[in-house]
């Protein structure tokens, strides 16, 4: 691709290029009028004097002894001599020259020429020459008829007039577009200056002031205005979401670190077997709980990522189910897991995003083989039919559930909800949290639910597909 270094890298140069390019064209095409017209002025002037000369010649034309003869208008004829050479020719109606230069170009219709002085371009002893020429009837002549009186003059004083009328119109013209492009150059500087007024505010703000930018701007720049706001705006909602995310994970990983730090000292001065081999389990459960939090909190902080900056794409959620089901399932660990999965059709398309996705039924999964004890899991994927126009997937499992106390509590970050069965809350709070980050996402939702046959049951609802099957695959929502 060719690059324009000469090409101006300021607003102020490009405008006011476009500006000079378009004056310089309209400049050229008023010249090129000027000269035209110029030309035709200058026709027209010279050819009046032309045409007066001529008739006066013919006027006096006389016959003496029916012979034609002239009796030459030198006044007439030094008038045009002043400014050129002039030439003349008399031809009676036999065709014989009585006067003037025999060699001299005719007219080329003599019938106009017997209505009028008729007029003609032509070349005469190497010079341009513009000939009037004029016929007058004769009757006392033998034989009577039509005499023809051509007169020629050279062009120089023609040329000379349209070049100084062009000139000066030439040079208004300049004028004219010097001034207009200056005129141009000084209105875009001062419009272009709330630009600059701008820039100085923002250059001037602290990195943490992320107030909305307030200036007195015409109506133009508000756009401009807007648009900065906008972006302050959601750079000030990112920021306070990840100072947020950054103290609760502080917060969060003080804990497990401080209780991690504290059981090694135990470890490292206990003596006795049995109690060195059960601290050492303490030990381990701990450090796997450091390491299942700092990977929840990295995914929750990639799935706000996501959320944000990856468009949708055509999404076979029952396809993704299956293979999120392969891969979740194995950590169950020594237990025996009865897994069945139910689409009600083969292909289930959504628009989403594969990864975030992924991660937010990987927590449902892990909700409840982990938190939930469950032995027996049954996922549903129903597609819309006419009374229903939005795609449900149900993660059903036989676990001891949540109490619909806890529900709205669940999905919110950090919240640890104490089990029946241990005396502090367990997990990091995060996995509902991540998968309620994801379906809001998505324009979904997430909701629980107690079934009649017994159990307990995640539903995350997706809007209606746009597109499905081969469309789905070819375009992006």
């Amino acid at each position: 691709m060719p690059r324009f270094d000469w090409f101006p890298k300021t607003l102020l140069g490009r405008t006011l290029l476009f500006v000079a390019l378009v004056v310089a064209t309209g400049a050229a095409a008023l010249a090129g009028i000027a000269r035209y017209y110029a030309g035709v002025a200058s026709e027209r002037a010279y050819d009046q004097l032309l045409a007066g000369a001529t008739i006066q010649v013919a006027e006096n034309l006389y016959v003496q002894g029916g012979v034609l003869a002239l009796n030459p208008p030198v006044a007439a004829l030094s008038s045009l001599s002043r400014y050129d050479l002039v030439y003349y020719r008399v031809v009676d109606a036999r065709g014989v020259v009585v006067a003037g230069y025999g060699d001299l170009p005719g007219p080329a219709n003599a019938l106009a020429a017997r209505q009028g002085p008729a007029f003609a371009n032509g070349r005469y002893q190497g010079e341009r020459v513009r000939t009037a020429t004029i016929g007058r009837y004769m009757p006392d002549a033998h034989p009577p008829g039509w005499a023809m009186v051509t007169v020629a003059q050279t062009t120089h004083a023609r040329q000379q007039l349209t070049n100084d009328m062009s000139f000066k119109v030439w040079t208004l013209i300049l004028l004219m577009s010097v001034l207009a492009i200056g005129a141009s150059g000084l209105a875009i500087r001062r419009g272009l200056r709330p630009l600059a007024q701008i820039e100085q505010i923002i250059a001037a703000r602290d990195p943490a002031d992320l107030r909305p930018v307030a200036h007195d701007t015409p109506s133009e720049i508000n756009a401009l205005i807007g648009a900065i706001n906008g972006l302050i705006g959601r750079l000030a909602e990112r920021m306070t979401a990840m100072q947020r995310f950054i103290a609760d994970a502080a917060h969060q990983m003080r804990t497990p670190i401080a209780r991690l730090d504290a059981q090694i000292e135990l470890l490292s001065t206990e003596s006795d077997p049995a109690r060195h081999a059960a601290r050492l389990e303490a030990l381990r459960t701990t450090c796997s709980d450091v390491g299942r939090l700092t990977g929840q909190l990295l995914n929750h902080a990639m799935v706000i990522h996501r959320t944000e900056v990856v468009p949708l794409q055509p999404v076979d959620l029952a396809r993704l189910a299956k293979e999120v089901l392969g891969r979740t399932i194995p950590l169950a660990d020594e237990r025996d897991v009865n897994v069945a999965f139910e689409s009600s059709a083969p292909q289930v398309w959504i628009a989403g995003d594969p990864v975030s996705l992924q991660e937010a039924l990987s927590n449902v999964l892990h909700n409840a083989l982990l938190h939930g004890k469950a032995d027996d899991i049954v996922v549903t994927v129903v597609t819309p039919d006419a009374a229903r126009d939005t795609v449900t997937l149900t993660v059903t499992d036989n676990g001891q559930g949540m109490p619909r106390e806890h529900w709205e509590a669940a999905l919110r970050p950090f919240e640890r909800l104490a089990q029946e069965s241990a005396e502090r809350p367990t997990g990091s709070g995060l996995g509902l949290a991540i998968v309620q980050a994801v379906m809001k996402a998505h324009g979904g939702s997430v909701g629980f639910a107690f079934p009649a046959r017994g159990g307990f049951a995640v539903v995350l609802t997706f809007p209606r597909a746009t597109a499905t099957g081969e469309d789905a695959r070819a375009t992006t929502p």
